[in-house]
């Protein structure tokens, strides 16, 4: 991570935990979203583990699978800050949707 993505990452952690909102997921929600959030995290560590083999359906699936979540869970919702840019970044969605599960727990 280059000096300019720390500072990145650092400001937009500032901006996540000052931008919850106080509404909550319901329960069961909060548990599906911790399962979903899991099974993300095991394909991002599958995909780091296969650096030199061809990625790309797993970055495909990656993809989808976050571009779900935000649906599904309506995770915009919980967190005044676009995410268009933060969804790119795999490191920093799970970071962003593991505090959103805290805060909803």
């Amino acid at each position: 991570m280059s000096f300019l993505e720390h500072i990145g990452f650092i400001i937009l952690l500032i901006i996540v935990f000052f931008n919850f909102k106080v509404e909550r997921l319901e329960k069961l929600n909060t548990q599906r979203l911790k399962r979903t959030l899991e099974y993300l995290e095991s394909k991002q560590r599958e995909l780091q583990n296969n650096k030199e083999n061809d990625t790309r359906s797993l970055e495909s699936m990656i993809k989808y699978l976050k571009k779900d979540m935000m649906e599904q869970f309506k995770l915009a919702d919980h967190v005044l800050l676009s995410m268009k840019q933060e969804i790119k970044n795999t490191d920093t969605f799970i970071f962003i949707v593991k505090n959103i599960i805290d805060a909803n727990s």
